[in-house]
């Protein structure tokens, strides 16, 4: 014969059974597991913000020239890719020179055929400077450049529409250590190391005149920038 438990007897046993349970939620209230305390005391976890990378375009004018291949040794040496601002008339003069810019994975950009300031140029001129730059610099290199940078710095509304025509992106700098005056090494280094920012275009010289110099400071320079987490990009 089966007994029944007294509903007295019962109701006691639930009541503990549901006291129980109240107590053990309120021990790991009150003692969390550490990963939960570490959270309750620190906050949640927020992941770190990705820094912003700082980059440095290195750009070099009016070559190509007998200093070109020693510019490239250097940028060969330290795998960095730089952009060439190239003259239609040295192209045709330094032709090697330019090829070996395109196959050592440099950018090509036109800067004219002859370095004529265009802002003072009619428009027949102007056009003609911009594309006996592109023949040249194609029939050198079988590159057509998708860049133009104007001589001088120096564009007016007439030249700006020249260039437009091409459907060419202009190309300026915002850092000039002035190579072309021929300081010493260790100067221009410095002015564009003191000058660099973000994101900025340094102008330098492959052709023009003597750019031993230029040349000489280039191991210097991309050593300080990369100290101070400079990436090198094409401009």
């Amino acid at each position: 014969m089966r007994h029944n438990k007294p509903l007295a007897v019962v109701v006691t046993i639930a009541v503990a059974t549901v006291a129980g349970w109240g107590m053990r939620e309120a021990s790991a209230a009150s003692h969390p597991a550490p990963h939960v305390a570490a959270a309750r005391l620190l906050g949640p976890t927020i992941p770190p913000r990705p820094q912003k990378i700082r980059t440095v375009a290195l750009t070099f004018d009016d070559g190509p020239s007998r200093y070109t291949p020693q510019i490239l040794a250097v940028l060969r040496r330290n795998h960095v890719r730089a952009t060439f601002c190239v003259l239609g008339n040295n192209v045709k003069r330094y032709p090697a020179a330019a090829r070996q810019v395109v196959r050592e994975g440099h950018q090509l950009c036109n800067h004219s055929r002859d370095h004529a300031n265009m802002a003072r140029l009619s428009g027949a001129k102007a056009h003609a400077e911009v594309a006996d730059g592109q023949r040249e610099i194609h029939a050198a290199t079988g590159i057509t450049p998708k860049i133009f940078r104007f001589p001088y710095g120096s564009p007016d509304a007439q030249s700006r529409k020249v260039v437009a025509g091409f459907h060419l992106r202009r190309l300026s700098w915002d850092v000039d250590p002035q190579d072309w005056s021929k300081p010493p090494a260790r100067q221009i280094t410095a002015r564009i190391v003191r000058h660099a920012h973000p994101r900025c275009v340094v102008l330098m010289h492959d052709g023009g005149g003597d750019r031993s110099h230029t040349a000489a400071s280039l191991d210097a320079t991309i050593k300080q920038l990369r100290e101070r987490g400079y990436q090198f990009v094409l401009a």
